[in-house]
């Protein structure tokens, strides 16, 4: 069933145009921007995004005089957290992400807000990410608010969760 669903969700988004998912992903951001969590929040864990995701890379230069932003880089089977200081000091690591090179993050529990990527999520938070389970494993070791962010066609009925699956708090995208 995931595997369909991860399928359906990546044969979806391949076929709107760098346009259309640049126009999707201004209206996701400023959903963002105007969210109380996103608001609020001094330290925010989020992502570089990939061709296929929502882009984070504007929202993240925008804010990051105003608040500490944290971006992952894969480490093995973890992920290994550092400050964002510019896109100048991103490097392309594993799995071809660009990634940061800024001093390491290791104090998990200060963290307000992780924007988190999926492949797709459903209404009570359930998400269903590329199937490496590095956010599965990361988030447990924070106390922060949870926010799936996607595209519209992203948000599916259901998904099976396992037990080890860790849910959003809560899902932002925009509308069709």
């Amino acid at each position: 069933m995931k595997m369909t669903i991860r399928k359906a969700m990546l044969s979806q988004t391949r076929s709107k145009s760098a346009e259309e998912l640049q126009r999707y992903s201004k209206l996701v951001c400023n959903a963002i921007e105007q969210n109380e969590k996103f608001q609020k929040a001094k330290i925010v864990l989020c992502f570089w995004s990939l061709p296929d995701e929502v882009n984070t890379h504007d929202l993240i230069q925008k804010w990051s005089h105003e608040k500490t932003f944290l971006l992952p880089k894969v480490i093995g089977e973890k992920l290994e957290l550092h400050t964002f200081t510019d896109i100048a000091s991103m490097t392309t690591g594993e799995f071809g992400i660009s990634e940061p090179t800024g001093e390491i993050f290791s104090d998990y529990k200060k963290i307000d807000l992780a924007i988190i990527p999926g492949l797709a999520f459903d209404q009570n938070g359930g998400r269903m990410g590329r199937g490496k389970g590095f956010y599965d494993r990361f988030l447990p070791q924070t106390n922060c608010h949870k926010m799936g962010i996607c595209f519209p066609w992203q948000i599916v009925p259901k998904i099976d969760c396992a037990p080890w699956d860790i849910p959003m708090d809560e899902v932002v995208s925009c509308e069709l």
